[in-house]
């Protein structure tokens, strides 16, 4: 019966991390990343709270290196 309960206690934690691991999976998708460890990393108890965490940082980098590719082309295309 022990066993049950640890079972059904990772659960929640899966089903909070479905949602998420879809969306990892369009993020790695858009950046160029490999889909299925970014969904797989996210489904994972524990290791996900970790991953979410570096995702975060990559997706923010990401955005500031296609700004800075903006800004540049912007310059460089201005008289």
């Amino acid at each position: 019966m022990e066993h049950g309960f640890q079972f059904t206690a990772f659960v929640p934690l899966i089903l909070f991390a479905i949602p998420i691991a879809i969306g990892n999976y369009f993020l790695a998708g858009r950046m160029g990343r490999n889909k299925v460890l970014w969904v797989v990393l996210t489904l994972i108890p524990i290791v996900n709270f970790i991953f979410i965490y570096y995702v975060m940082y990559v997706v923010v980098l990401y955005v500031l290196d296609k700004l800075n590719r903006l800004t540049d082309s912007l310059e460089s295309a201005s008289p």
